[in-house]
């Protein structure tokens, strides 16, 4: 009886691992009837270079989205870390609506106080509060205040200070949480409650002595809309000083982090004193970093550098989540001034493509499978571009995300092909 057991545990484990290859190979065909359509649509798209240099350094997350697959009991972190051209989240949501339409939501993950900090805010969740607080964006790298994980920072003095944070379903997919980490400054901070819309209770954030300003709890219920209470405790305690929240459900699959600046360079994010300090409490699989528009639009561009403030932002995040892979990405061509060709988009890439080389870490090319220099003249013919030249429409950057996602799909597809079983 046991010998049988053991035989039919056998077949369908087999069985199991021959469906997680079929089904890379059926992704292969979607994504290569994506490309032949964007191809057929944008000219200038290029699939044959729309790959990962260097994906033999993803092996270990490749291998989680292969057991994801095949036994359904994996929690896969990815963050991607940007500007302007990730604040909006259209790139980035398209990415994570691909990712978990495939392997499976885990949860919104990171959302951050952007509006309430007078920034505009992604489309997929709305964070407000009841008062105006003091709140900036990690651009300023001389403000007094410590930045956090989401790149921007909001603080009040008010006792009577709320912020209500609602997630909204898109893609088919539900947003709905029931775990959630808060990302704030305990040391000199309120304490916070977390209430539904009605009043009640639904959790108590316990402050964490292991972890600098990070703690997490669960609520009572299941929910997309909750109110975050500051509470001042005693008379010590002058301000409260808020980083964000990553919202989670208990299903396995995929968490999409998406972190994006308005203006936002490599070298203000290393400044930001908590922010890679609190990434490795997203507990990433793997870290994309998508910058160098704005580092191409300073004047003089200086190409030393722009490299050694990547590489400062690398190191950093490195030190912090020292067995996560990094994933650079080239910016999309775009003008300088409005009108202007802007060749320091060419030399970022040449930038970004060498770094890449130099320290072992893939390179998911844009630049090139777009057409390269001056290509930024197409993606305004196919009004894929809004008129300031540099910043997408939503279909661009939506088109932007499913190149990202099909590379990734080529790279994981390739990976399960040679995997030994």
């Amino acid at each position: 009886m046991r010998e049988g057991r053991g035989v039919n545990s056998i077949r369908f484990t087999v069985h199991r691992l021959q469906f997680a290859k079929a089904w890379a190979v059926v992704v292969c065909l979607v994504s290569c009837v994506y490309s032949l359509n964007a191809q057929m649509k944008y000219p200038f798209v290029h699939d044959e270079r729309n790959e990962i240099v260097g994906d033999r350094f993803m092996s270990a997350f490749f291998e989680k989205l292969y057991g994801q697959k095949t036994y359904n009991n994996q929690r896969i972190n990815v963050l991607q870390i940007g500007d302007s051209h990730i604040q909006a989240d259209f790139l980035s949501a398209q990415v994570r609506t691909n990712f978990q339409k495939d392997f499976g939501n885990a949860g919104r993950g990171l959302v951050v106080p952007i509006k309430v900090a007078g920034s505009n805010e992604p489309f997929n969740y709305r964070f407000t509060s009841n008062i105006k607080c003091y709140g900036k964006r990690c651009v300023y790298v001389g403000d007094s205040l410590d930045y956090g994980i989401g790149g921007f920072v909001v603080k009040t003095s008010d006792d009577t200070a709320q912020f209500r944070i609602r997630t909204f379903d898109y893609g088919a997919l539900n947003y709905s949480f029931h775990k959630v980490t808060l990302f704030y400054q305990q040391d000199s901070s309120y304490n916070f409650s977390i209430e539904d819309t009605s009043g009640n209770l639904l959790a108590s954030i316990q402050k964490d002595s292991s972890v600098r300003n990070v703690s997490s709890t669960t609520l009572s219920i299941k929910t997309n809309d909750i109110i975050l209470k500051a509470h001042r405790s005693d008379s010590s305690e002058t301000s409260a000083t808020l980083y964000g929240l990553n919202l989670e459900n208990d299903s396995s699959g995929v968490i999409y982090h998406a972190i994006g600046v308005n203006g936002a360079e490599a070298f203000q994010y290393v400044h930001a004193k908590y922010f890679s300090e609190q990434t490795q409490m997203l507990k990433p699989d793997l870290i994309i970093i998508s910058l160098g528009t704005n580092e191409a639009n300073r004047r003089p561009f200086n190409k030393e550098l722009t490299a050694a403030r990547l590489d400062s932002l690398v190191k950093q995040l490195q030190l912090y989540n020292p067995s996560t892979p990094i994933l650079l990405t080239t910016p999309p061509d775009s003008y300088y001034g409005r009108k202007y060709y802007n060749p320091a988009i060419a030399s970022m890439h040449t930038i970004i493509v060498d770094y890449g080389k130099e320290n072992n870490l893939p390179v998911w090319d844009l630049f090139s499978a777009t057409g390269g220099y001056k290509s930024c003249y197409q993606w305004k013919k196919y009004k894929l571009m809004r008129k300031d030249g540099v910043h997408f429409s939503r279909a661009g950057y939506e088109l932007q995300g499913n190149l990202l996602y099909e590379a990734l799909m080529k790279s994981y597809n390739r990976y399960v092909s040679v995997r030994p079983q």
